[in-house]
C-alpha cells in the first residue's frame, strides 16, 4: 500500500504530559520501509490511513477511547535506528513483534513509568529474543535480562548490560536512558503524548518526523 505521508510535525496539541514513556526502535536506516510496515500491520488490524493536508486548520481525528483512531510519529533514521512513537501505550506491546516480523529486522520496545519501573521487549524477525521489566505486572514470564543476547544487537559488551542490571531498580527513567544509550538509540526519553503536547526539547530532527493517523474500518 503506497501512502504519501506528510513530513514535519506540529507539536501543538494541548494534551497532558505523561510520565509513561514508550517507543519502538527498529534497527534500520530506511524510514520509508518503517512507514510501509506500520501501514501494512495496521491494515491487517482493520485500520485505514488518513493523510492530513498541510494547513493550520487541519487536525487529526480525536478518539478518547483510542480504539478507533491510532496516531503515530515516526522519526528519521538516526544512528541506525528508526523510532515509532505510538499514542496507544497498551497495544504497543503487541505491535513491536508485528513490526519486527513485517520488517524482518530487530525491533526494540523501551518503556518507563516515571521512576517507578522500566523495561524492554526485544524481537528479531518477529521472534522474541529477550524481555525485561522491573515490575512483573507488565509482562508475563519476565526475565532478568540477557546481557549476552543484548550485546549481539549493540556495539557494547555483555558486561555493560550486566552492570546496568546489577545497578538496581530504584531509578527507572535514568536506567532506561542508559539502556538506550548502550544501543546508540536517540530520542528514547520522548513519548507521543509529550511530543504532541509540544514537549520537544532535545528531540533531534523533529522536522523530519512523519505523523501517521489511522481510522478503524
Amino acid at each position: 500500500m503506497l501512502v504519501e505521508w506528510t513530513h514535519g510535525f506540529r507539536g501543538d496539541r494541548m494534551d497532558v504530559v505523561r510520565d509513561f514513556v514508550n517507543a519502538i526502535h527498529v534497527k534500520t536506516d530506511d524510514q520509508g520501509a518503517v512507514l510501509d510496515a506500520v501501514t501494512e500491520v495496521l491494515a491487517r488490524a482493520g485500520f485505514d490511513p488518513v493523510v492530513l493536508a498541510e494547513g493550520p486548520g487541519d487536525r487529526a481525528p480525536v478518539d478518547p477511547t483510542r480504539s478507533k483512531v491510532r496516531h503515530f510519529l515516526v522519526s528519521p533514521a538516526n544512528n541506525g535506528w528508526v523510532s515509532i512513537f505510538d499514542e496507544n501505550f497498551v497495544d504497543i506491546f503487541d505491535l513491536v513483534q508485528r513490526i519486527s516480523a513485517e520488517m524482518k529486522a530487530p525491533a526494540l520496545l523501551i518503556w518507563s513509568q516515571g521512576d517507578r519501573s522500566w523495561g524492554y521487549n526485544l524481537t528479531d524477525d518477529g521472534r522474541k529474543v529477550d524481555q525485561y521489566a522491573t515490575d512483573p505486572n507488565y509482562l508475563d514470564g519476565v526475565s532478568e535480562g540477557k546481557p549476552d543476547a543484548l550485546s549481539e544487537y549493540s556495539d557494547e559488551t555483555a558486561d555493560h548490560f550486566k552492570k546496568l542490571f546489577e545497578a538496581g531498580k530504584g531509578m527507572a527513567r535514568s536506567s532506561m536512558r542508559v539502556f538506550a544509550t548502550l544501543f546508540g538509540i536517540r530520542n528514547a526519553d520522548s513519548d507521543y503524548e509529550d511530543l504532541a503536547a509540544g514537549d520537544t526539547g532535545g528531540v533531534e530532527a523533529l522536522e523530519e518526523f512523519v505523523q501517521m493517523t489511522f481510522l478503524k474500518r
